[in-house]
Parts: C-alpha cells; structure tokens; sequence
C-alpha cells in the first residue's frame, strides 16, 4: 500500500501559468512540462456510507489506463495531505472491490457494500493536470502539477484550479520551502478540501452532518508524543471541516465551531506543557493569540445573537430583540467578510504551513534535551490520569460546595470549565465512555446553566434602555434564581462521583 503525502494551494488560471513561468530556488533540475487530462468518476452508495468511513473510491481514465483507486481521508493539515491509498489497473471501467490489496482499506469498502448496497458514480472530476519534476541535490523528487477543469455531479458543477506538490522520494523539508515560496510569490493559499470532498458538497442527496468535538481516539499503549501529535490533529481536522463552511449561511455559527477548535488548541499545549516545552510552542501559542483576538468580536456576537433567538421562544419583547438582531448581523456581515479575507492572508496561510511542518516533522523535539525524551515514549494513561487529577482539584478549589457564587462568580468560570472538558475529550477514548459520559453530563449541565445566567445578564443590559433599573434588577433576580439553586445543587453532587479514570 502507498502513502501519499502531498501539499495542495488554491489558485486561479493566470496563477497557473505564472508558476509555469517560475525559476524554483533549490532545485538542481526541473523536467520539461508535461499536460494529461484527466478523467475522473467517484463511486459511493445511496447512504454515501463510504463517505461516512472517511473512503474515497474512482476510476480514473488517463491515456490508455483505466485505474481504480481507494483512498482512506488521512490527514489534512495546513495543505499537507497524508493518507494511503491502493491502486490497481482495471481492464474496463467497472469497479472490482475484490482486488483491494490493502486489508484494511477492503474491510472498509466491504463494509459499505453490506450497509449501505452497491455503489454508483456519484460526481466526476475532469481536468487537465499540467506537471514537471523538481529534483534537488540530495536526490529529493517532488512532482509539481497544475490542475485545471471541473467537479460535476448532474447540473452542478465546481471549477477546478489548484496546485498540488507531491514528494515522490526523498525530504519532506522542500515541499514545505516551495510551499512557502509559492505563498510568498504568488499569493497563493492553502487547500485543505480535496476534490472528492467538493465532489461530495454538489451531490443532490448528500446532507454533511454537523461535526462536534470528540474524544481523540487513543489506545491504552499509545507512547504520550502519538498521542500528543493524535489530539492536535483532532483539534485542527475540526477547525479545518469548518473552514469551507464559511460561505455558507450560517457563517456565524462555523465561525463559532473554528474558535472551539481554536480554544482547544491552546488547551492542548498547557496540558501537555510537562511534556512539550513552552519554548517549542512559542511560535505556535503567538499565531493563535492572533488568530483569537480577530475572532472573539465575532465570536460575541454570534453568541448575542443565539441569545436573542432563545428570548424570543419566551414571549420576549419582539421590538427589543428585533432592534438589537438588525443591529447584530450588520456587524457580523462586515466582520465575517474581513475574517474571511484574514484566512487568504499571507500571514495566515504561512501560519497554517508552518504548523503542518512543525507537526509532520516533529519540531518540538529539537527542544527536548536527548536525555529527556524517554519522557516523550511514557504510557499516556499514566500522564492521563495525573492530568485529570489535576483539572478536578482546580475545579473543586473554585467551584467547591462550600463557595458561595454570584452569577459573576460563574462567568469567570466558564473559561477553565471549558478547559476542563476539553481535558476529558483529549483522554476520554483511554477510560470507560458510559463512565465517562455520566460523569461529563454534569458538569455540560453547569455550563448550559453559566449559559442561561449569561443570555438574561445580556438580555437585562438590553431591557435598561426602556425599563426602570429597579424593574430590570427584579426580572433578573426572578430569572436568575431557579437556575442558580440548580447550579448549587448540581456542584454537590458532581464532586461526589467516582471520577472515570480512577
């Protein structure tokens, strides 16, 4: 079986044929350009079970070969895509799942066959792939190609403009240089969207489901740096779903999925600080202050206007909350517009790279002192249970039973709450989930209660503006007291549970 590993920019035509154009820094020779049309049809049943089981199946027509390709959806960071794949030439262009040499990949396809039934084309991708081969000193190979056409799926259709590096032999490092060059040079920006996830997108029956953060999937032998890399790209495979959601109507609420990955990100490096030094993650922890600080105005208003979707399911005041949502998505239309024209920054797409680079190749370890790094191989499970101690003595410190708390009291907890189930979703896969779940449930109950307290504190603000100071103070104390009596109630019971990972 194969490994791919390939880095894909988006780009338009005359981008195209100025990289054609371009004298690459580096490289030792560069093969003349060569064109190949490409025909492409993706198969998938009714249900797109393979799909769902993260399986990409075609049968591509160039030259005089028809071959059958399955691809398993890897990784996808910052451009750079990982995955393997199995290839085999087909004598006609029918599907023959029963020459899947990769056992793996077989159970998988075989599996959606059962579920799901037989599989049909589904969408096309047709282009010409313009390509040459840079060879550097060390022998080094990488395959540069233009591609340029069409995604079709019956009347709907995508264009086709992009360009892919793919390592053939050799060092990874070059892909990331030409990668950064091509940024610098050209504007160009990175694609984390394959063609056959576009493909998908233009299917008449095919619903994506909304992705939630999950727990990592993790073995209880997995070493503490598989497991470190592991949550990372989970966190980041959730920003990235999101990311080509943007255009899409519901803006506000992907922008809002892309800063919960955003948040977990941060978590990860404090968690793991014992273990990753902080100086490794310089670099990384400023590019994602950044990135936060340009979402969180979008990131409150977008929880403003839930908050005013919420009142009105109580008989709210219709003119108040119609007033303050006009106002609402004015600003988030122009916020969401200059958010998206960050994310085609060079600063941005250079961050995202740099990051894939740091990750693919293992950075951190250059700070690790070679008579430390046994730590980075120590069972996870250990570390695991030490970390969850630790959340669960800070917790019990601010939100003990003995405490008093005010709703300002619990909006300064809100932060560390998130953390702490951030915490959970990182080690969760290693314990007991049905412990595990009735342990959590409890504690998202606390935070959907902060939730409640926070929208009639907003909502409260608002009301200032029409209602005397003394009648708003009395609607919220009407509003805030059953919900703080719960609160309390629920703090003294979630100490007394036998935590999961005990």
């Amino acid at each position: 079986m194969a490994s791919e590993l390939e880095l894909k920019l988006a780009a338009c035509p005359n981008k195209l044929n100025e990289i054609k154009e371009l004298d690459f820094p580096g490289i030792s020779s560069q093969s003349p350009w060569q064109t190949k049309h490409l025909a492409n049809v993706y198969f998938d049943n009714t249900d797109f079970k393979l799909r769902e089981l993260g399986i990409g199946m075609r049968i591509r027509a160039v030259d005089e070969r028809l071959i059958q390709c399955v691809k398993s959806s890897g990784k996808a960071i910052g451009g750079l895509h990982q995955r393997n794949e199995d290839e085999i030439d087909l004598e006609s262009n029918q599907l023959d799942i029963s020459r899947i040499q990769e056992p793996y990949l077989q159970i998988l396809v075989e599996e959606a066959l059962e579920d799901g039934g037989e599989f049909n084309p589904c969408f096309e991708t047709n282009f010409d792939r313009t390509s040459c081969v840079l060879t550097f000193s060390d022998s080094t190979r990488i395959e540069l190609a233009l591609d340029l056409g069409l995604i079709v799926s019956g009347e709907n259709t995508l264009q086709i403009c992009e360009v892919e590096l793919e390592l053939l032999e050799g060092s990874a490092d070059y892909i990331f240089a030409i990668g950064r060059y091509l940024i610098k040079e050209l504007n160009l920006t990175l694609s984390n969207a394959s063609k056959a996830r576009r493909g998908y997108s233009l299917c008449k029956d095919f619903n994506p489901r909304q992705k939630v953060m999950q727990v990592a999937e993790l073995s209880q032998g997995i070493e503490a740096e598989k497991a470190f890399e592991q949550i990372c790209f989970s966190s980041l495979n959730h920003w990235q779903f999101y990311e080509v959601f943007l255009d899409k109507d519901n803006a506000h609420g992907t922008i809002l999925e892309m800063y919960r990955a955003l948040m977990s990100l941060q978590h990860i490096y404090l968690v793991f600080g014992g273990l990753i030094p902080r100086n490794a993650t310089k670099d990384l922890r400023h590019s994602w202050d950044w990135l936060g600080e340009a979402m969180r105005p979008i990131v409150d208003a977008a929880k403003h206007k839930r908050y005013l979707v919420r009142y009105l399911k109580l008989k709210a005041d219709w003119d108040l909350v119609e007033e303050q949502q006009q106002k609402i998505q004015t600003e988030l239309v122009d916020m969401i517009n200059k958010f998206k024209s960050l994310l085609t920054t060079e600063r941005y797409n250079l961050m995202m790279l740099n990051m894939s680079q740091w990750l693919y190749s293992r950075e951190w370890r250059d700070h690790i002192p070679e008579n430390e790094r046994d730590n980075l191989r120590m069972p996870i499970v250990d570390f695991a249970r030490k970390q969850l101690d630790h959340m669960r003595k800070d917790l019990k410190r601010d939100l003990g039973v003995n405490l008093e708390l005010e709703p300002q009291d619990y909006f300064k907890q809100i932060a560390h709450l998130r953390r702490a189930l951030d915490t959970g979703l990182f080690f969760g896969s290693l314990f007991d989930s049905q412990k595990r779940l009735s342990y959590r449930q409890p504690w998202l109950d606390i935070i959907n209660g902060i939730r409640e307290l926070q929208m009639n504190q907003y909502i409260s603000e608002l009301q200032l503006e029409n209602h005397q100071q003394d009648e708003t103070i009395e609607w919220l104390d009407k509003r805030n007291k059953p919900i703080l009596d719960a609160l309390e109630e629920t703090r003294k019971s979630v100490f007394k549970a036998n935590p999961y990972w005990a």
